[in-house]
């Protein structure tokens, strides 16, 4: 199967993922939360959610999108790689790990080391999930998944490997999912003399995430049993 059909095929769960997400994500939660920054200033934002959602909190999902894809090369290369060891791919897949990214900094020594394996870990599963999927014959995804498993295997597949949460329900305390808010930025006029926001949006993110995976996760369940059936 080509690469650009393998990553089609995942991109298009993941888009679905972050349009859920956006969808059940909680902005009024995030912004009572918020550490700094004035209470007039989150009055302001909460009376105007929809801009702030637009202009924020979207972008920031599909900032994390393109991290995920970006890490998805790496992965993908190790798949379509039949001779390579995963130890050669492990440095870059780190470097683009959303939540090696997000690890935060007062995560230290062993703990973080054992955090750092797990990530790569289940990168590395990943990629030994896919490699019979990238070496298919069929250039469409679903008939590929047909070929290259059996129904119980493609079913845990995507049970394992489409749920993103799974680090940060293990590590919840590790991570820090954090955005500065502009009210000038989201707002314009007076707002701008308003001080920034620093917001810690972790678990909003884990609630809205997990949301987001009840409802896609069954439906791409649903769509690879079809491709059994057909």
């Amino acid at each position: 199967m080509t690469r650009d059909a393998v990553e089609s095929g995942f991109e298009r769960y993941l888009s679905d993922l972050v349009d859920e997400t956006y969808e059940a994500f909680d902005v009024a939660a995030v912004l009572r939360g918020s550490r700094s920054g004035s209470s007039r200033a989150v009055s302001k934002l909460l009376k105007n959610s929809r801009p702030l959602e637009r202009h924020v909190v979207r972008p920031k999902l599909r900032e994390y999108q393109r991290t995920i894809l970006r890490q998805f090369d790496p992965v993908l290369d190790y798949a379509a790689d039949t001779d390579a060891d995963f130890s050669a791919y492990a440095d870059e897949v780190l470097a683009r790990d959303l939540y090696w990214d997000t690890l935060r900094r007062d995560v230290r020594g062993e703990r973080r080391e054992a955090i750092k394996e797990r990530l790569l870990a289940r990168q590395h599963a990943f990629g030994d999930a896919l490699a019979p999927l990238v070496a298919a014959d069929s250039d469409d995804f679903f008939e590929a998944v047909a070929a290259a498993y059996d129904r119980e295997a493609a079913l845990s597949m995507v049970e394992e490997h489409f749920v993103f949460t799974t680090p940060l329900r293990e590590e919840r305390e590790a991570f820090a999912f954090e955005l500065a808010i502009d009210p000038g930025d989201v707002l314009g006029g007076l707002a701008r003399a308003l001080p920034n926001l620093e917001v810690d949006f972790t678990d909003e993110a884990l609630r809205s995430m997990r949301r987001a995976e009840q409802r896609v996760i069954p439906q791409a369940k649903t769509d690879i049993e079809q491709a059994y059936e057909s």
